[in-house]
């Protein structure tokens, strides 16, 4: 694998997976290619309806370029997200720890779709639409907010979450994935609501980091870091700075906030009293009507993350029994192995037994046979002997 890039796609924020392999640049060609045809289609279009006025022509140019230009960013996203999905339907991303070396799968994989999803970043991040990061994150896999700016940042499009409200630093360094000397280390990172994650600062893969948390600018995670919600945190690698005491009443339901503003004794007063007329009554009722509707939304909102929490720990469960089944097969593959080890043992065992007594058998024949040798040798040489003597 070469580290190589192209020198077109060296300057600006963009991914960090940029070890890219010369073979696999034929993919930007391909991407190029594709997503060329939409404008050039247009263009010709354009120019074959607009060949009399050319005032008009004039006129309508701006608005052209701005549409072609939207049709060009479209169309760089899709077709490298119709690449990517071919891509990972032939070999699925997966998380772990891998060599890094040409002959393994996944880290071939892993350099095929940095390279598929470098063009349409790098347009996306160099582009005066806010949201094109955004969509090109969604489309790739990733869960992250419309509203979170990613185009002044180095972030890894892959097994990626972002909450709403989270804020990225300019040159901050989101990091899903990480090289080594000799492995590639792919792990997913979360990163909760309401977060500020500082200029120039890293995270590093299998970061957790829980809601309303700020890390500083300059700072780093660690590998697997988990970073505690309503915390500040610092330095390299990041430790906990101080408590932010301050977003407490952020974190307020809709029914705690009304009984801070004594909706609900305003309620009392307007059904027993009749002095509560006029703009001040219309007013707190305005109020009321307000908390009844935050304070519904809220036990909505409620319902609704009671019923993803269930389901996720159906889909935890569903997953755990799955393990246990492999393991239970696996447990009976090694025990039906041991079991034919065992056996193969014993047959071992009974045919050098056997050989064992054949050639025992064998040694009892020869040795009888060599002592009737000897004995008709030395009965013979007796009768020579008595002969002679004669």
């Amino acid at each position: 694998m070469s580290s190589s890039i192209p020198a077109s796609l060296k300057s600006g924020p963009s991914t960090t997976n940029t070890l890219v392999s010369k073979g696999y640049l034929v993919i930007y060609f391909i991407i190029m290619w594709l997503s060329i045809m939409p404008p050039f289609l247009l263009t010709l279009i354009f120019l074959d309806n607009f060949k009399i006025e050319v005032v008009y022509l004039l006129w309508s140019f701006p608005l052209f370029l701005i549409i072609g230009y939207l049709v060009l960013f479209f169309s760089v996203i899709f077709w490298s997200w119709v690449i990517l999905k071919v891509v990972n339907w032939i070999h699925p991303p997966k998380e772990g720890v891998f060599p890094r070396e040409a002959k393994n799968k996944d880290f071939r994989f892993w350099s095929l779709r940095s390279v598929i999803k470098k063009l349409p970043l790098w347009i996306s991040h160099n582009s005066p639409i806010p949201w094109g990061d955004s969509i090109a994150f969604k489309l790739f896999g990733n869960h992250v907010s419309m509203k979170t700016p990613l185009f002044d940042a180095w972030i890894d499009a892959e097994f990626l979450e972002i909450g709403t409200g989270t804020t990225i630093g300019q040159g901050a360094v989101i990091m899903t994935s990480m090289i080594t000397v000799e492995f590639l280390i792919i792990k997913p990172v979360k990163i909760g609501k309401d977060c500020l994650i500082g200029a120039h600062s890293v995270v590093s893969p299998g970061t957790q980091i829980e809601d309303q948390v700020i890390l500083g600018a300059l700072s780093s995670t660690t590998l697997g870091q988990h970073l505690e919600s309503s915390w500040v945190y610092w330095g390299n690698p990041a430790i906990k700075f101080k408590e932010m005491a301050f977003r407490e009443r952020d974190t307020l339901s809709p029914e705690e906030r009304a009984k801070k503003k004594k909706y609900r004794e305003v309620t009392e007063e307007l059904s027993d009293t009749a002095e509560l007329k006029g703009r001040k009554s219309a007013k707190a009722f305005i109020q009321i009507q307000k908390s009844d509707y935050k304070e519904r939304k809220a036990s909505r909102l409620q319902a609704r993350s009671d019923y993803q929490r269930s389901k996720a720990a159906y889909k935890a469960r569903k997953l755990e029994l799955r393990a246990d089944k492999k393991q239970i097969r696996a447990e009976k593959q090694s025990f039906d192995s041991l079991r034919a080890l065992e056996k193969a043992k014993l047959s071992l065992e009974a045919k050098i037994q056997k050989n064992r007594s054949k050639l025992d058998s064998i040694e009892k024949k020869e040795f009888e046979k060599e002592s009737k040798r000897l004995e008709k040798k030395r009965l013979k040489k007796e009768r020579k002997l008595q002969h002679h003597q004669k």
